[in-house]
């Protein structure tokens, strides 16, 4: 038996050995547990069993955003995995019941696949095959991946990147196209399980390719190194590029996603360790308060190790004039190693950071990859591979044996200790239950419900409180486990929702969605485009405080069933389309009959009331809500709009309304507030209040968005200031119009031409 068989066949011993010790209780149930309870990670679970289930077609998933539904590569769902299985459900058996096994087996078998490319690296290599065997286990027993269990399932699967590694290390021993269109497909599959392995390759193939033809002993010429790089990795992105156009309509998606900033590597985070067994460190060096968690890549206490060596031999081979970039005596690995490095400073955010930022600008698709700290992962395998090759070959060729011996067992003993923790608490994350889900029957208390109701009466849910995320213009998270129970009802009756979490969807489909609980000042856009006249199921999650709208919603439902924890309402969608003329009728009705007191031709409810009220009518921007004139702002710098005196008591309750034009341009609504109240005299803060504006849009008026937020005075006649931001439209401008600050227990009333504005609000109130 060659020893490439027995590294194979003992690193799946070893691999499915470390995998059963540390995920055996899964294996052992693989379909009753939940890497994830909530969030991203049970959304992955419900993208798929939804598609798998109820969806016609391969590429969209029609579970959420009701009625638009979402183009599956958006949903985080594995749609490779799924519509595999759909496939096979489909044609040969029905694998459907055992979708949640089959996720969470594939994920924790990723770990064996990936020890066996690495093993296979080290082959390649020329190493021992035990010691190799065992370095490319506790390599995966370390990665940084595994933190993905616990959510983001499509990047989860280790061997991606080892397996481009590999191929990539075959193909410079024999670059024929072949083997070329087999690295394209790969990177195929691989863009197809999600969006970052495409930049991963980008970064390893491209680098390669690179360093290949500076190479004085280069394999091929720029010709054929451009046409390999089309094959590798242009011609699979067109090809995947195709099928997302072909089958998404949608031409609104944002071109500004949120976290490319935010989520930057630290070296920190990549260099040092962040938790057991060394809990000492991050208390020691307080600047671990501000890695973000996306930014924990820890490449390992023998890894480190050989880096600090590293950067000692480096500068060394520069006071010597010698080459510094010669990391190994393998040239494919040197050119390897210093691709995932120039990963690793582009996940630290170079060269933006370093005054630069308006590059991220000209980055085109590239910024939708905006957690560049998942770069690190590729300097993870790199720096680990790099290191124990060096270790091994010190061991042969030096003439203390036995002291390189024992450093070897030293460093694999602290890999293995590493991997080990790493594993334990990770493994410990994801051993989570569902009963609610296990529920087959729908026995327990928490499901009885399904049996009152039809689910085919209905055509989609709306959850209370509502939740929406994906577009990155608005974010309305999920409150007191919303989210998990609407998905959970999604499944158990089929229906879709109307609700999100998702990633880049249509701003317009989110806004018209949003619109159905926020105040209905106009007629609802979404109406246009239901499929049917059915009614929707309302599902209020009775933890919930319901504001006034909410309460508007679900008064217009008709009760089904409730219980402790929820409430179920038939809402036809007469009485949804009845929501803005009703609202109408209410608010003529409350200025019909109300006692108003007139001042200085505004009209109020009570006479003593304090209001700021600010028009713009002396500023002539062309475009406004009421009057003659809005302001208008530059991006990019702060500009005040109020800065007036409170003349309030203490602990008065007051609002602060005012509307934004074209509130769906991409990045309109990313607009920064901040609200400062201090004390006249000595100009102390005694608040201060710092937000985006899509987190308080009270409602939509045409192109408009009234924002609308809550304060409290803290002390008498307080000084207000009240300033707006966006970063995110350089250099473009913005409009704002009709300022108001009223207590909040206190209507006010003016004229605007024909008819009357109600807080700030225009409405037929008088023909």
């Amino acid at each position: 038996m060659g020893n490439k068989i027995k590294g194979l066949i003992f690193t799946v011993i070893l691999s499915v050995a470390v995998v059963y010790l540390f995920f055996g209780k899964i294996i052992q149930d693989p379909n009753n547990y939940y890497f994830s309870m909530e969030g991203d990670g049970f959304k992955a679970y419900y993208g798929a069993i939804y598609h798998l289930k109820h969806d016609t077609t391969a590429m969209r998933m029609n579970g959420m955003n009701y009625p638009y539904g979402e183009m599956v590569f958006f949903t985080g769902s594995q749609p490779l995995v799924v519509n595999s299985i759909k496939f096979i459900g489909n044609n040969v058996m029905d694998l459907g019941e055992n979708i949640v096994g089959i996720m969470n087996l594939l994920m924790i078998l990723s770990i064996v696949v990936a020890a066996i490319f690495i093993s296979l690296i080290f082959c390649e290599l020329e190493l021992n095959w035990l010691y190799a065997s065992v370095v490319a286990v506790g390599i995966c027993m370390l990665s940084p991946q595994l933190a993905r269990f616990g959510g983001h399932f499509s990047l989860s699967w280790l061997f991606w990147i080892p397996l481009m590694l590999y191929q990539l290390i075959r193909f410079d021993k024999k670059p024929t196209f072949a083997r070329a269109a087999l690295i394209g497909g790969i990177t195929f599959l691989a863009g197809g399980m999600h969006m970052y392995f495409y930049a991963f390759y980008g970064f390893i193939i491209g680098l390669y390719l690179l360093g290949q033809l500076v190479n004085r002993k280069r394999k091929f010429g720029i010709i054929k190194g451009l046409v390999f790089f089309i094959i590798q990795f242009i011609l699979p992105f067109i090809v995947f590029q195709s099928i997302l156009s072909a089958n998404d309509p949608v031409g609104d998606r944002t071109t500004f996603p949120y976290g490319f900033w935010a989520y930057m590597g630290h070296p920190l985070g990549v260099f040092l360790p962040s938790g057991k067994p060394y809990a000492f460190v991050p208390k020691v060096l307080t600047a671990f308060k501000h890695v973000s968690w996306e930014s924990l890549a820890f490449i390992g206490v023998t890894a480190l190790s050989g880096f600090c060596l590293g950067v000692f031999i480096f500068f060394r081979k520069i006071f010597k004039k010698r080459n510094p970039l010669v990391v190994t005596d393998s040239f494919i690995l040197n050119v390897l190693f210093w691709s995932s490095f120039a990963a690793l400073l582009f996940s630290f955010g170079l060269p933006f950071i370093l005054g630069l930022e308006a590059l991220v600008d000209k980055l085109g698709p590239l910024k939708q990859l905006r957690a560049l700290a998942r770069f690190s992962w590729i300097f993870f395998y790199m720096l680990n591979i790099v290191v124990f090759y060096g270790i091994f070959k010190k061991t042969r060729s030096s003439g203390n044996a036995i002291k390189w011996r024992v450093i070897t067992l030293i460093a694999i003993g602290f890999l293995i200790f590493d991997g080990s923790w790493n594993c334990y608490i990770n493994g410990s994350l994801i051993k989570n239950r569902k009963p609610a889900m296990s529920d087959i029957h729908n026995e327990l208390p928490e499901n009885e419900w399904i049996h009152k109701i039809n689910p085919d009466d209905f055509q989609a849910i709306i959850p209370l409180p509502y939740f929406h995320v994906g577009s990155e213009n608005i974010w309305i998270e999920s409150k007191d486990n919303t989210q998990e129970l609407t998905m959970i009802a999604s499944l158990k009756t089929g229906l879709p929702t109307t609700a999100v979490q998702l990633s880049r969807t249509s701003i317009s489909q989110t806004y018209k969605n949003y619109a159905v609980v926020t105040e209905p000042l106009e007629p609802l856009h979404i109406l246009d485009d239901l499929p049917g006249e059915k009614p929707f199921l309302l599902l209020f999650n009775r933890k919930h405080y319901l504001n006034k709208d909410e309460e508007r919603l679900m008064k217009a439902g008709e009760l089904i069933y409730q219980n402790e924890n929820i409430e179920l309402r038939k809402l036809p969608v007469p009485k949804l389309a009845g929501l803005n003329q009703r609202y109408i009728e209410e608010v003529k009705s409350d200025f019909n009959n109300a006692a108003l007191f007139e001042s200085d031709g505004y009209l109020l409810t009570d006479s003593n009331s304090f209001f700021i009220h600010k028009s713009f009518d002396d500023l002539d921007a062309g475009i406004m809500y009421n009057g003659t004139g809005s302001m208008s702002y530059e991006a990019g710098h702060w500009k005040s709009i109020l800065d007036d005196t409170l003349s309030l008591d203490a602990n008065k309750k007051f609002k602060i309304s005012f509307w934004v034009y074209d509130y769906q341009r991409d990045g309109g609504l990313r607009t920064t507030i901040e609200v400062v109240q201090r004390q006249v005299g000595t100009q102390k803060v005694t608040n201060y209040f710092y937000s985006d504006l899509h987190r308080h849009v009270k409602g939509f008026h045409g192109k408009w968005a009234l924002v609308e937020l809550n304060f409290e005075t803290k002390e008498k006649d307080e000084r207000l200031s009240i300033a707006l931001r966006n970063t995110i439209l350089k250099n473009k401008s913005l409009l704002i119009d009709e300022l108001l600050v009223r207590e909040s227990n206190v209507d006010i009333y003016y004229p605007a031409g024909d008819i009357v504005m109600k807080n700030c609000r225009k409405l037929p109130i008088l023909k």
